[in-house]
């Protein structure tokens, strides 16, 4: 990850220079976050994630003059993968993966599949996170896995604070219940 001052460094060339290697190692720096949270959206298709990650870093790279210089470019950036993905859930309402962002009561129901006494592994985790619904999955791999703290959630999905929270808890809950399941 860039430090505040090489990101800036790097915008300002973008920018003033229209320097596309300056741009290239934004995407260098990010590409692996935008991956792996575009990979949690969506369960996994990695043709998918190639497709909207390429989509991510062409709207970046043609909205980065919009950037403004106290936002950070990992979060914008983050945000602009997120919205990808909600826009080609949209696009392709057959497509499941999403829920009403705005609908804060999702209760999924319970697995019906045998227990067994495997120990939780990562593996185990990875399949549970997968059940969860994309805008659970999508604050749970922002706050858990990539470190972004509520505020930064809210900025990058466009969701209230309070929803953020409320989709953690959720999450929290579902995990544990799902998890539980695969240690007895």
């Amino acid at each position: 990850m860039l430090t505040k001052v090489q990101e800036l460094k790097l915008i300002a060339l973008c920018v003033a220079a229209d320097d596309r290697r300056a741009f290239g190692q934004l995407v260098e720096a990010y590409a692996d976050d935008v991956r792996r949270l575009l990979l949690s959206l969506t369960k996994s298709d990695v043709a998918l994630v190639d497709d909207l990650a390429q989509e991510t870093f062409i709207k970046a790279y043609l909205a980065i003059r919009s950037l403004e210089g106290i936002t950070r470019f990992r979060t914008w950036l983050m945000r602009i993968a997120y919205h990808e993905f909600i826009s080609h859930t949209r696009r392709n309402r057959s497509d499941k993966t999403i829920v009403d962002i705005a609908d804060c009561d999702v209760d999924m129901p319970d697995d019906d599949g045998d227990d067994d006494d495997r120990p939780v592994t990562d593996a185990n985790v990875a399949d549970a996170l997968m059940q969860l619904p994309a805008p659970q999955r999508a604050v749970t791999q922002l706050f858990y896995f990539d470190g972004f703290s509520v505020a930064r959630i809210s900025t990058v999905t466009g969701l209230p604070s309070g929803t953020v929270r409320c989709y953690l808890t959720r999450a929290r809950k579902r995990l544990a219940n799902l998890l539980d399941k695969h240690r007895y």
